[in-house]
């Protein structure tokens, strides 16, 4: 009788820690997927190996899509530093939906993934696969049917409850690692060039 008694309250513990999950996954945040540390890492070896990639009758072509992928996350990043001023500025409450800034941003990011796939499209298999990946991690969070976001502004603007110190640290680390990603492409064309002039 205790033994059924112990296996009964064993087999109802784990029913609650059971539901009490589902209830939390369901009630929960839906994801966030930072993928700005993703891309600065596939940047960065974009650049160190760009000897085992480049071929001169493909550089020319190589830096206009590198200097087209720089550009739409120069823009990408630009417009996420002005909304995330504007919150900020004008005190905006987390709690309310602001689908038509959203959009802005998920067109922003569609772009970068366009300019991304034609930069893969000229690299080394190894750099291809990273840079698939990479693209396919954003677009999960794009367009999944389960609600993600690429970072916390965007999950504020879906109308989240995101503070204000989650949302400051994100914006400052995506903003910096935006940042390096350009200049790394800068350096990395100016490699190019160089190469091209050899």
């Amino acid at each position: 009788m205790m033994k059924l008694r112990k296996v009964l309250t064993g087999a109802a513990l784990c029913c609650m820690l059971f539901f009490s999950a589902s209830v939390l996954a369901q009630s929960g945040k839906p994801g966030v997927t930072d993928i700005t540390f993703h891309m600065l890492t596939w940047v960065k070896h974009l650049d160190n190996d760009v000897d085992k990639y480049f071929k001169r009758e493909k550089g020319e072509q190589l830096n206009q899509q590198l200097e087209a992928l720089k550009q739409e996350l120069n823009n990408y990043r630009k417009a996420r530093k002005t909304l995330s001023d504007s919150l900020f500025r004008n005190n905006i409450a987390p709690g309310k939906k602001d689908d038509y800034n959203l959009e802005a941003l998920k067109v922003k990011m569609s772009a970068v993934m366009e300019k991304l796939r034609g930069v893969t499209d000229l690299v080394n298999p190894e750099l291809q696969a990273e840079g698939d990946k990479l693209n396919e991690e954003i677009y999960n969070a794009l367009y999944s049917d389960q609600p993600k976001y690429l970072s916390y502004l965007e999950a504020f603007l879906g109308g989240l409850e995101v503070t204000k110190k989650d949302l400051a640290l994100d914006g400052s680390t995506a903003y910096s690692r935006l940042g390096d990603c350009v200049n790394i492409i800068a350096s990395l064309e100016g490699k190019i060039n160089r190469k091209m002039g050899q």
